[in-house]
């Protein structure tokens, strides 16, 4: 199944061609940043609440898997190519009340199947064998500050990222930008390098004490006013969930 655009209806495919590190061909989804490429579900959990895939809003089903096959870290191979790592489970979000019976809602989480990006491209079809491959890669954190401060871990020395990509990297929805002061915070309490994160104008954050003296030690050239200056210093953080470490 793929997503043409947002909340829309899904389309169903005999078989859908994938690009590497970027996601399913048409859909919404696709794109070079964050852990959302791809939602695959159990058969098995769509079966016992009595759901199509449609209605969980995923792209693909397996059967026959474990629930611990697609635990975060996983790799799963579907078919003689393409290869999906696991990046987290899927939240259930409440755009799912509109396909799914309000009984059944209150029993999804843990059974909405598992997010992941695509490490190799090729084309899936109905009736691809599937294999796994488990904890091959991190697990990536479930809760959204846990994903934020594990991206800020990974942020390198002398080099930024903005509000805008860190939403995208994390798979956030937009909302999530009200509490990201907060985070912030909140990370950099813990000791994690927090000041690395720019508004999505690049420029220093209100919330941050010192933080462009701060990056300028680090060698990231900031203005008076606390402007990037040089944009080669913003993190191209597209690999961050294809690094094994």
């Amino acid at each position: 199944m793929t997503k043409p655009a947002r909340h829309e209806s899904m389309q169903a495919h005999d078989s859908v061609a994938v690009e590497a590190h970027h996601g399913l061909v048409g859909d919404c989804h696709a794109g070079p940043l964050g852990p959302r490429q791809v939602l695959v579900v159990r058969q098995e959990d769509l079966d016992r609440h009595g759901l199509g895939i449609w209605q969980v809003r995923a792209n693909i089903a397996v059967a026959g898997l474990s629930i611990e096959a697609l635990a975060s870290g996983s790799v799963l191979e579907i078919g003689a190519r393409t290869r999906v790592r696991v990046t987290h489970e899927c939240e259930v979000c409440k755009i799912l009340r509109r396909y799914v019976p309000s009984e059944t809602f209150k029993d999804l989480p843990g059974q909405r199947g598992s997010l992941g990006v695509f490490l190799t491209g090729g084309e899936i079809s109905i009736g691809d064998p599937v294999a796994v491959q488990p904890a091959v890669y991190p697990e990536v954190p479930e809760r959204i500050y846990d994903r934020l401060a594990w991206l800020i871990a990974r942020i390198p020395c002398g080099e930024v990222v903005t509000y805008t990509t860190v939403i995208q990297l994390i798979g956030a929805a937009r909302p999530y930008f009200r509490v990201l002061p907060t985070y912030l915070r909140r990370a950099a309490d813990a000791g994690l390098p927090a000041h690395r994160v720019l508004t999505s104008s690049s420029t220093v954050t209100r919330h941050m004490d010192a933080q462009a003296s701060l990056l300028v030690a680090e060698g990231v050239s900031m203005d008076d006013a606390g402007a990037l200056i040089d944009p080669s210093c913003l993190w191209d953080a597209r690999d961050v969930y294809f690094a094994r470490e």
